[in-house]
């Protein structure tokens, strides 16, 4: 039973109390045609089912993936209207989870196909669509709704090959100012999206707008590819990690306007579509502002004492005309009559001229004003009340509902001031120069009163020592307004530069002079520089014992002073140090390791004449022998250190057997022969690749010159065997390879 009472909940979609956002997708809030009639269209736009192509509404069935939302909270955006979602409605509240999906039996949408395709989509693969489409006849030469886009990919499929789609599709002649016809005479049918980024024609989608870089490890180039300008773009984008306030999603848009240009009287079918791209995971939802579906509109806005020298929200009785501000919202091609009456306690008596019952716009003009000019009737009133009623008004194309604005109306009172220097001069040479304002009343009727605005004690004399041109205001009631009226003086200050300063960070060694540099500009005239701890110089010679800031002060004849600071950065020297391995089967091969502290620019002496910049270099000695082994190493700014060491190689006997030789005849490696030290004798034979014994060094004490049996051998490699009589009376057999090199 609790399981039955868990899933009726679901399916009424009962949401936790106290969360942001509410959905009901119950019938008929589940119907396309019923959400479009009864929450999404304003009152002045007839929409119908479409039709097929024999003549019948578009089956639109009820759907659980639709539904009408309702939002408490403002920092969403909108506070009702309909969820499209690519799951159930519900999923949108936090802590729910919707389960429907569908795989893509579905024929793709060739509409959301052409967006993928403008996005650089990887996949087309559409599944779990939802769609709303409808009928409407164009009243205005406009159209537009509100919208918002939100999705579970953000925070995890940012700029990743794929994003799920969705679509306004406009369908019909003339859209945007698009030709109503072909050159056949034939009309011309166009499919326009209005989802798109505002001022551009890019898709809005997660690659498109989103928080300025990929998640989930994905490369910015398919943002990049998809909205070259998708960082600039992130100011409309609202974070929502995790999915746990206001909406169950990670992310979603400002509130966008989806809006198109009409020819009035023509019909249009809209589409709105939304679908998964590539699974069913990680779902979308598009919200579309309840009322925001409209037509053309008219605006009313009053603008009260029009051109005076202070600023109030009510008309004043015998002071500058007020004005209502008509202004038509498109449908500017029919001429249009308003019909105006007026209630309140105010009435026609009270307005010089009387009041206007009406006005006319043409075709081609947008606005029109109604003026309003009070009375002064001379007698102490309360606020009267001016309600202006705009009556209904039908045009050629468009029906505008009635409409209504109050306006206030108030007595007048008055005064005036003079402003000007009472000691001083009105332009000073330097900032912060002193001079003193005066201000004197007269004029007005009644009561007279001011004061300095930055000042409330000073009614008439204010001192003041302005840092840079300033104008001074000074705060009085005149004859038309409950606002004070407002009069200024402006003391002039020379054209001032403030001194600018340069810091900076030294880097030497240790020991090492350095001549510092107080670097100024601007200001005005000459500029002294002082060292806080030194001489009175630009310059400043020091040799730091270590790392320390030296700060100076610049002074004009204005006595304005900057300071500023450079540092002088020790930088330890480096140390050099290393150590040496011998090679046990060969101690003349030497590794040297290096344990410097720096290691950036690194030279070695082995003490044979040979050097090396390796870091950690090997080395091999022609004999034994004491070598005085120097390691040097030197920093980015030449600090240096150096280290040597003796390093002593002993052998109990040395042998040294070549790895080549070149017997062709140019004197230089004719012969292979085996050069030892430290033994009693050897003897050594060479063998070619089949095992034969081509040469034993009995036959010749200089060695191999490369032939057998009187013909030169061919090149290429070779073995040799070699046996030492050591001093001990040990005898050490050795085998290895040459090559013959002709």
């Amino acid at each position: 039973m609790r399981k039955l009472l868990f899933f009726l909940a679901l399916a009424l979609r009962i949401t936790l109390e106290g969360q942001n956002i509410v959905v009901n997708s119950t019938s008929p809030r589940n119907d396309p045609m019923w959400l479009v009639q009864n929450v999404l269209v304003g009152p002045n736009l007839f929409v119908y089912s479409p039709l097929n192509a024999f003549g019948l509404p578009v089956s639109q069935p009820p759907s659980v993936q639709l539904g009408k939302f309702t939002c408490s909270n403002p920092a969403f955006g909108l506070d009702s209207g309909i969820v499209m979602v690519t799951t159930d409605a519900f999923d949108v509240v936090p802590g729910q989870s919707g389960t429907f999906t569908t795989f893509p039996t579905q024929t793709p949408s060739a509409n959301l196909t052409t967006v993928l395709s403008a996005i650089g989509s990887s996949s087309s693969s559409q599944y779990d669509r939802a769609s709303i489409q409808f009928n409407f006849l164009a009243n205005g030469d406009s159209v537009q709704f509100d919208y918002i886009f939100g999705s579970k990919e953000y925070t995890s499929y940012t700029c990743s090959g794929f994003n799920d789609v969705f679509g306004f599709f406009l369908i019909g002649p003339g859209i945007n100012g698009a030709p109503m016809y072909h050159a056949n005479g034939t009309l011309r049918i166009d499919t326009v999206n209005l989802a798109v980024i505002p001022g551009t024609t890019t898709p809005v989608a997660v690659n498109t707008i989103n928080q300025g870089y990929p998640s989930g490890g994905n490369s910015a180039s398919n943002c990049l590819s998809a909205n070259p300008n998708y960082v600039a773009h992130s100011v409309y984008y609202n974070a929502n990690t995790g999915g746990s306030s206001i909406v169950n999603l990670e992310g979603f848009t400002d509130v966008f306007r989806a809006r198109a240009g009409v020819v009035c009287g023509i019909p249009y079918t809209i589409k709105l579509m939304i679908s998964d791209v590539s699974d069913g995971a990680l779902n979308s939802a598009v919200f579309l502002g309840a009322r925001s579906f409209k037509l053309p509109e008219i605006n009313l806005s009053p603008t009260t004492n029009a051109g005076a020298s202070f600023t109030d929200t009510v008309m004043v009785e015998g002071c500058a005309k007020s004005y209502l501000l008509f202004e038509r919202k498109g449908a500017t091609s029919d001429t249009l009559i308003a019909q105006f009456n007026y209630v309140g306690s105010a009435n026609v008596a009270d307005f010089v001229g009387g009041l206007p019952d009406s006005l006319v716009l043409y075709p081609g003009q947008k606005t029109d004003t109604l003026w309003f000019q009070p009375a002064d009737d001379g007698l102490t009133e309360p606020l009267e009340l001016l309600r202006v009623r705009m009556l209904p008004v039908s045009t050629d194309c468009a029906v505008y509902p009635a409409d209504s604005v109050d306006i206030w109306i108030r007595d007048r009172v008055g005064v005036q001031a003079a402003l000007a220097i009472d000691q001083g001069n009105d332009t000073l040479a330097c900032p912060g120069s002193v001079t003193t304002l005066r201000a004197t009343l007269s004029g007005g009727e009644g009561t007279r009163w001011g004061h300095w605005e930055l000042d409330t004690l000073q009614t008439t004399l204010f001192t003041v020592a302005p840092p840079a041109t300033t104008t001074y205001r000074y705060l009085s009631w005149d004859e038309c307004s409950t606002s004070p009226r407002i009069d200024s003086i402006t003391i002039y200050v020379e054209p001032y530069d403030s001194i600018q300063t340069e810091s900076d960070t030294l880097y030497l060694c240790p020991g090492d002079e350095v001549t510092l540099r107080a670097r100024s500009q601007w200001g005005k005239g000459q500029r002294t520089t002082k060292w806080i701890t030194g001489p009175t110089d630009t310059l400043w010679t020091v040799q730091p014992a270590s790392s320390q800031w030296y700060r100076y002060r610049v002074t004009d004849q204005c006595l304005i002073a900057a300071e500023d600071s450079i540092y002088a950065w020790v930088m330890p020297n480096p140390v050099a140090s290393f150590t040496y391995l011998q090679d046990p089967g060969n101690p003349l091969d030497v590794g040297f390791t290096n344990y410097s502290s720096d290691t950036l620019n690194v030279r070695w002496y082995f003490g044979d004449g040979d050097t090396s910049t390796q870091v950690h270099p090997r080395h091999i000695y022609g004999r034994p022998g004491t070598y005085w082994v120097g390691l040097a190493v030197s920093d980015t700014l030449g600090c240096s250190d150096s280290a040597a060491y003796p390093v002593e190689l002993k052998m109990d006997h040395y042998v040294y057997i070549p790895s080549a030789f070149t017997p062709n005849n140019d004197a230089v490696n004719e012969r292979f022969n085996v050069v030892a030290t430290g033994i009693e004798r050897m003897e050594w034979a060479v063998f070619n690749r089949w095992g034969l014994q081509v040469f034993h060094s009995s036959e010749d004490p200089n060695g191999w010159n490369g032939t057998y049996g009187g013909e030169r051998v061919p090149a290429g490699p070779y073995s040799y065997r070699l046996f030492i009589w050591l001093p001990d009376g040990l005898v050490e057999e050795r085998r290895g390879m040459f090559t013959v090199f002709r």
